[in-house]
């Protein structure tokens, strides 16, 4: 069957004088000193950017596939952080071609402009993509809104991507930690980065939120349940993507690495010269070695599968089994979902009609022995056509119910945790749908643009609904408490699951044409999917497999 496909990305300091490193200034020439040396931002009015900040060293060469390393200091020199960074490598979303560069370890940071007084709370946003496309630079979070109007610090870091970022082998785990993860490591770095560096530019080393949408969302839950990234946020945000679905092996990550040196014509070298034969090929043979999936499924997602992989010590189990045991930091979380979540995948897979027989192929070719069950819970007659019942399908059992489930399993450890769900309809971008990912623009405050949207400015209405949003998650990133003291702010509740199956507390906040508390999220559809544990149900192979 075809796969519902993953979607492609879906993104001040004053030289009057010179300060000491880690100094807040008030001046406005948009540059900074930080340990490792003076940097040059843009100014642009309200906020400073600093684009294309090196976090660690170029992983290139002999650093291909190996955990990465520190950026040398460019002091006495000064850093002219004024243009964006190189994408890392890929192969692009729209042309299947590679682009991007292996030498893009770097960062982008918004800050207020005039820089803050006091300290300010920092924003570190992984990008979305699927683990494979993206970058730092995507329109859609840019910082520069967001800074200018909370007075907080939004830091985007690029991480290594598709093969170069998440390629396992027995050869690369020989040489030491990291193998398959080496995305989430440069992450890590990035997160290092800031706690040094972030107080020259007003931040609060000590006040970090780490967030993210899709796979950068994933990306949070990862670090979550990862020990070594402990101790370096205080707060989390997920949205869209909570990494409580089944992941990679590591045995699995191996075959599709022995697929992967087979294809790049590397099987055949003894185990000591094979990184010396993976590492000499070129950055584009590298993007072009497909996985080890169908040609069906190469053609339908346009681009490879790597995702992260639980290799017993970066991620040390399957991340739904350590949120269960409250193996995770135990940090205030805000996560949701949008209303019409499935959308975007089903409509890739099926850009028109699909009849009643495919839809419960679809679901039978994905779900195999479950799919009776499901089907008899989402049964085509009870929606306005098979297509949307795919789409609910889709949408209850990868986001809505996910982040109900993640909700529930932080609440009990008596975390916080501050669940909603977005239901605005932009129908100039998507007509009469609330897809993965419109809410970004509403957080950081962009009008829509390609390559996932059309182009579209925000109205007034879009402007009070924005402002209201980016005032809740910057009043999280904060405190760990989205909420203000404005009785005109409707209350977000904290997540409170009750006992048994009453009405209870189990409470979340519905971002719509107004504000509203929302009770019950997916209701007995969501107490439906409790019972399941899958793969990704937009990924390569089928959400069952084992």
């Amino acid at each position: 069957m075809q796969r519902f496909a993953k979607i492609a990305a879906f993104v001040v300091v004053c030289a009057a004088a010179v300060w000491p490193a880690g100094s807040v200034h008030t001046l406005s020439s948009c540059l900074v000193v930080t340990g490792a040396g003076a940097v040059q931002g843009l100014d642009r009015g309200t906020a400073c950017a600093f684009l294309g900040i090196p976090f660690a060293a170029p992983p290139i060469g002999g650093l291909r596939w190996k955990p990465p390393q520190a950026a040398s200091p460019w002091a006495p020199a000064v850093l002219t952080a004024t243009a964006a960074p190189p994408s890392c490598a890929q192969l692009s979303a729209a042309t299947g071609l590679p682009s991007g560069s292996e030498d893009c370890l770097k960062l982008n940071i918004w800050m207020p402009n005039p820089a803050p007084l006091l300290s300010a709370p920092v924003l570190v946003w992984f990008h979305s993509g699927g683990f494979a496309n993206s970058s730092a630079n995507f329109a859609g979070h840019n910082g520069q809104n967001l800074a200018s109007l909370s007075g907080a610090i939004v830091v985007e870091p690029n991480y290594r991507l598709g093969p170069f970022g998440f390629l396992g082998h027995a050869a690369l785990s020989s040489e030491g930690e990291g193998a398959g993860n080496y995305g989430l490591l440069d992450q890590r770095a990035a997160l290092a980065w800031v706690h040094d560096h972030i107080s020259a530019f007003g931040g609060d080393p000590d006040n970090v939120t780490i967030a993210g949408q899709s796979a950068g969302g994933h990306s949070v839950g990862l670090h979550l349940v990862s020990p070594s990234s402990a101790g370096l946020f205080r707060r989390a945000i997920m949205e869209s993507g909570y990494a409580s679905l089944r992941w990679r092996t590591a045995t699995e990550a191996a075959s599709q690495g022995d697929e992967f040196a087979a294809r790049v014509g590397c099987a055949d070298a003894d185990l000591s010269q094979l990184l010396t034969c993976l590492r000499s090929k070129s950055t584009n043979q590298v993007l072009l070695a497909h996985p080890p999936v169908s040609a069906e499924q190469i053609a339908e997602t346009g681009r490879t599968q790597w995702t992260p992989v639980v290799d017993g010590n970066e991620i040390p189990d399957q991340p739904r089994e350590l949120f269960e045991r409250g193996a995770f930091s135990r940090v205030p979380v805000l996560l949701g979902a949008n209303r019409d979540e499935g959308w975007t995948f089903v409509n890739r897979t099926f850009p028109s009609a699909l009849t009643t027989e495919q839809y419960e192929t679809a679901v039978t070719s994905e779900f195999a022995a479950d799919a009776p069950v499901i089907l008899a819970a989402y049964p085509a007659a009870d929606f306005l056509s098979p297509k949307d019942a795919l789409v609910q399908l889709v949408g209850d059992a990868e986001y809505v119910c996910e982040a109900r489930r993640m909700a529930r399993l932080i609440e009990r450890t008596r975390t916080p945790a501050f669940i909603y769900s977005f239901e605005y309809e932009v129908d100039p971008v998507v007509t009469d749908r609330v897809v993965h990912g419109l809410e970004l623009n509403f957080v950081f405050g962009n009008n829509f643009g390609p390559p996932l949207f059309a182009n579209y400015v925000l109205g007034p209405d879009d402007l009070t609904l924005s402002r209201s949003m980016s005032a809740y998650w910057i009043r999280f990133a904060a405190s760990g408490d989205p909420n203000s003291d404005d009785p005109a702010v409707v209350h977000w509740p904290a997540f409170k699951h009750p006992a048994g199956h009453g009405n209870g507390s189990d409470k979340h906040l519905v971002f719509d044409t107004s504000v509203t508390q929302g009770l019950r999220l997916g209701g007995q559809r969501c107490d439906f999917w409790e019972r399941f544990s899958f793969r990704s149900v937009t990924g390569s192979v089928p959400a069952a497999t084992r």
